[in-house]
C-alpha cells in the first residue's frame, strides 16, 4: 500500500509534536537548587554569647512578647515552632501567617548558634452577601453571606531585616538575663 504525500507529512507533524511535548516535561523542578549556596537565606543564623539554657529562655520570651504562639518546643533537640497571624494595616481583607522554627545548637558552654527558618503565606478574606431579589433581578435585602479564604504567596521570608530584628531582641533579652544573674562571690582564702 502506497502512502500519499499528506500522510507522511501528517505523521511527521504528529511525531514532532510528541517530541516537543515530551521534551518540555524533562525540565528540572524549581526546588532542585534548594540547598545551593545562592539559595541560602541571608541573616538567618546568629551566634549568641550565652548558654543554650539562657538562649532558650530568651527565645521563648521574645516569641511571647511579639505575639507568636508557641506550637511546639523541645528543649532536648533545641527547637521551637511558633506561629503568628498579622493583619495587613492597609487592607482589612488580607492577613499574613508567619511560621517559624528556631533551632539552637551549642557551640561551647557559653556560646549558642541560633538558626531561624521563617515562612509566610498571604491569606485573602472575602465576604459576599446573598440577596433576596424582586423578580429575580432587583436586590432588596441580604439573606445570608458567604466567606471565602484564599491562601496565596507561600514562601520563605528572605528579608534580612526580619531576622536582624529577631536576633537583636534575643541579644537584648540575653543581656538582661545576664545582668540579673548574681555574680559568684570570690572565694576567700583563710
Amino acid at each position: 500500500m502506497r502512502k500519499n504525500r499528506w500522510g507522511t507529512l501528517r505523521d511527521g507533524v504528529c511525531f514532532l509534536a510528541m517530541v516537543l511535548v515530551g521534551g518540555g516535561c524533562a525540565s528540572a523542578p524549581s526546588y532542585e537548587g534548594s540547598f545551593s549556596e545562592n539559595k541560602r537565606v541571608q541573616g538567618s543564623t546568629e551566634t549568641i554569647p550565652a548558654s543554650v539554657e539562657t538562649t532558650w529562655g530568651a527565645a521563648l520570651e521574645v516569641f511571647a512578647q511579639q505575639g507568636f504562639l508557641v506550637q511546639q518546643s523541645n528543649k532536648e533537640s533545641g527547637t521551637i515552632l511558633a506561629n503568628r497571624h498579622v493583619r495587613d494595616e492597609n487592607d482589612e481583607g488580607t492577613s499574613y501567617m508567619l511560621s517559624t522554627t528556631l533551632t539552637l545548637v551549642p557551640v561551647s558552654d557559653q556560646t549558642t548558634r541560633a538558626i531561624l527558618a521563617a515562612n509566610q503565606s498571604t491569606e485573602l478574606y472575602k465576604k459576599q452577601y446573598r440577596w433576596w431579589k424582586l423578580l429575580w433581578m432587583i436586590p432588596l435585602f441580604p439573606i445570608g453571606s458567604e466567606h471565602t479564604t484564599t491562601v496565596t504567596n507561600r514562601d520563605t521570608i528572605r528579608s534580612p531585616q526580619f531576622y536582624h530584628d529577631f536576633f537583636a531582641a534575643i541579644q537584648k533579652s540575653v543581656k538582661e538575663k545576664n545582668e540579673l544573674q548574681p555574680t559568684p562571690a570570690p572565694a576567700s582564702s583563710q
